[in-house]
């Protein structure tokens, strides 16, 4: 594991373990993504995170990339690795549909600040799925599929 993605794991541990507001709940949810990264040559990653919930509304997930084909713009040639904060607008899943936006740093062989809209869908088989755009570098764009919580965005 590259330096980069060594420190952006272990931003994201020390915050999960220390930010946690009185009454929250704690839970963690393991996603699967596949994210397209641009400018120039847009490079396409799959990748997994893990979101932490910071109580009600606000999300913190770590997540890693690989990109298949060797790309110059990133850690090692392949890698990615990003810490984003995400403000969700319906953490207790009331609504089919939630939103949430965020940012954070995406880190690859450059450090670049990141800018995100999430759309994430109603529960299926256990499993969340969403969209997401953004920007960190240039334009972005993921599928994801979060580990649905009970009652939980």
């Amino acid at each position: 594991m590259s330096g980069g993605v060594r420190v952006v794991t272990l931003m994201a541990a020390l915050a999960a373990a220390t930010a946690r507001p009185a009454g929250a709940q704690r839970f963690m949810q393991p996603e699967a993504r596949v994210d397209v990264l641009g400018p120039g040559r847009y490079a396409w990653q799959p990748g997994v995170g893990l979101t932490a919930g910071l109580g009600y509304y606000a999300r913190l997930t770590a997540i890693a990339g690989y990109a298949p084909s060797p790309d110059a713009r990133m850690l090692a040639d392949h890698w990615r690795g990003d810490i984003i904060v995400r403000v969700v607008l319906d953490p207790f899943r009331e609504e089919r549909w939630g939103l949430s936006f965020g940012g954070g740093l995406s880190v690859r062989r450059q450090t670049y600040l990141a800018a995100v809209v999430d759309l994430e869908g109603p529960s299926t088989v256990g499993w969340l799925p969403a969209v997401e755009i953004g920007v960190s570098g240039g334009l972005r764009a993921g599928v994801v599929l979060r580990r649905a919580v009970k009652q939980r965005r």
